[in-house]
């Protein structure tokens, strides 16, 4: 049920739908066209061929909208506005709730993302890279479901800063700018300077979006695989235990002025 309310009320806002979707495109195509002149003197780039870049960057296209969708940015609203009272005096999970809301946006969003990859390859008949193994195929689906679990704990944190400040904005507009690029939305992060990539691998940011498509290129040997899966499990954890905790005490001082 909340799902369903949820979808109904996102295409209430049909503009600001079709203008997101279009910035998504936008964003991908300059991308793409990028790396495609790069390509045009050279086989192999940092490691990459052709068909594996355009490839990873297409497919950034379906991992934004399952894993970098969200609608978490709601619970700063209604901490702010006194409204999570009414979650809060109802018998079920207010975390439930959210997730529930945040699985509609995602349903509607790598929906559409699927169509726009297809109409892309359509219309650029770029050389793509198709993973046949099981094994690498079953990986990439069991690190892009951590993925977006992983954001949903960041995003929960973020929106929770309202319990003790009414400025959410600006937090979120600047962690948005920061994992537009730490993910890996523009390019693979392991065509930056060792040192740079190294620290990257250590924070959470890096298995959003990388990790998953590396792991679909099938360029990561057991070591790399297994490290990466630790760090991330690590940082779910983590997160959840500090998402409780922050939780806990948010609601100590929560007050609903007006209500």
């Amino acid at each position: 049920m909340v799902v369903s309310n949820s979808l109904q009320e996102y295409f209430a806002y049909r503009l600001n739908f079709i203008l997101w979707r279009v910035r998504v495109i936008v964003s991908i195509l300059i991308s793409f066209f990028l790396w495609q002149t790069i390509f045009k003197t050279k086989s192999q780039v940092f490691g990459y061929q052709q068909s594996q870049m355009l490839t990873y960057i297409l497919l950034i296209t379906f991992l934004n909208g399952i894993v970098l969708s969200t609608q978490t940015f709601r619970v700063a609203e209604e901490i702010n506005l006194g409204t999570l009272s009414n979650f809060l005096i109802r018998p079920f999970s207010y975390f439930g709730y959210v997730m529930s809301r945040d699985i509609s946006d995602k349903i509607v969003n790598t929906f559409f993302s699927i169509f726009e990859i297809i109409f892309l390859i359509i219309i650029l008949h770029p050389p793509i890279f198709v993973q046949t193994s099981v094994y690498w195929l079953g990986l990439f689906f069991v690190t892009f479901i951590l993925a977006a679990l992983l954001f949903f704990e960041i995003g929960m944190m973020l929106s929770i800063i309202g319990f003790w400040s009414r400025d959410t904005w600006a937090p979120r507009f600047i962690f948005f700018i920061l994992v537009t690029f730490l993910a890996g939305t523009y390019f693979p992060l392991d065509i930056l300077p060792k040192p740079i990539y190294s620290f990257l691998q250590f924070l959470p940011f890096t298995y959003l979006i990388f990790f998953p498509l590396k792991i679909y290129l099938g360029q990561m040997d057991s070591f790399f695989l297994l490290r990466g899966l630790g760090i991330m499990i690590s940082w779910i954890i983590l997160m959840s235990v500090i998402l409780r905790y922050s939780w806990r005490r948010g609601l100590k001082i929560y007050t609903a002025e007006g209500i």
